[in-house]
């Protein structure tokens, strides 16, 4: 049984670790080597617990997008050979994301509570702190954030205020610098505006898949729709001009209609004359 100093001293050793070297050392636990000196149950409850479980996963995709660089090509092997060699190693390194999931789903389940509890203020401020990637300062990760706003319990409230950020980005944004030009000032809205829709869509598939866990239908966002009243946002000048050269084809319209029902009018009463 792993002693809680022992594994708090792994941890430490664990977190100061860089990204690659991190990568390395969860391989070699994965794969049933140790180069650290810490047993194997010490260094497994390090890995997984709840402070080292987001960068454990972290460390395990990155390591699987590198996998070729654990594997590679021996001196006379094919690449299909290679493949072969590879494929067993992947599905090792996948298989083993499964635990470290599951405890980033119990911390997310419990933010999710947090922030559920927060008021409409500190909701949409730690909302926007989010969306805008600023730095982490609590010991929340940001991966672990991400799920938590994702989740059913609060994606509804999340998307509400979605909607006021496209709307008013000007409320969720720092104010601009002096002598910031327009061009920069509308570079920043766009920038913020993209990263709020890419936000919206992961919301949208939580709140549908909430909806079809109690068996109601989810109804389809409607795309035309929000894609004007992004036009209008956007390019209010020119949604403008469409507008007023779409009434005026019906009022042409209208006029040619008339026109027509004269004519077939006085042509009805040629012929019965």
């Amino acid at each position: 049984m792993a002693e809680a100093q022992e594994i708090e001293a792994e941890i430490k050793r664990l977190s100061g670790m860089s990204p690659d070297g991190l990568m390395n050392a969860v391989v070699q636990y994965v794969t049933g080597g140790s180069k650290t000196g810490a047993p194997r149950d010490v260094q497994g409850a390090a890995l997984a617990s709840p402070r080292m479980a987001p960068w454990t996963l972290d460390a395990l995709e990155l390591a699987i997008k590198r996998v070729r660089s654990f594997t590679p090509r021996q001196e006379g092997e094919s690449k299909s050979q290679q493949a072969a060699r590879i494929a067993p190693f992947r599905a090792a390194l996948q298989a083993a994301t499964r635990p470290y999931e599951d405890v980033l789903d119990d911390l997310a389940h419990e933010e999710a509570k947090q922030l559920a509890a927060l008021d409409d203020e500190t909701f949409a401020r730690r909302w926007t702190a989010f969306v805008r990637d600023e730095p982490i300062t609590g010991p929340v990760p940001r991966r672990v954030q991400a799920l938590a706003f994702r989740s059913p319990r609060v994606a509804g409230r999340a998307e509400a205020v979605c909607r006021l950020m496209m709307e008013e980005p000007a409320r969720f944004l720092p104010k601009a610098e002096a002598g910031e030009s327009r061009k920069v000032r509308d570079a920043r809205v766009k920038e913020f505006r993209d990263r709020v829709l890419v936000e919206a869509r992961f919301l949208r598939y939580s709140i549908q898949y909430a909806e079809a866990r109690h068996g109601r239908m989810p109804s389809e966002p409607n795309v035309r729709l929000r894609a004007l009243r992004l036009l209008s946002q956007r390019h209010p000048e020119e949604l403008s001009s469409l507008l007023h050269e779409v009434r005026a084809e019906l009022k042409d319209g209208k006029k040619a209609a008339r026109r027509d029902a004269r004519a077939i009018r006085r042509t009805e009463g040629q012929g019965t004359r």
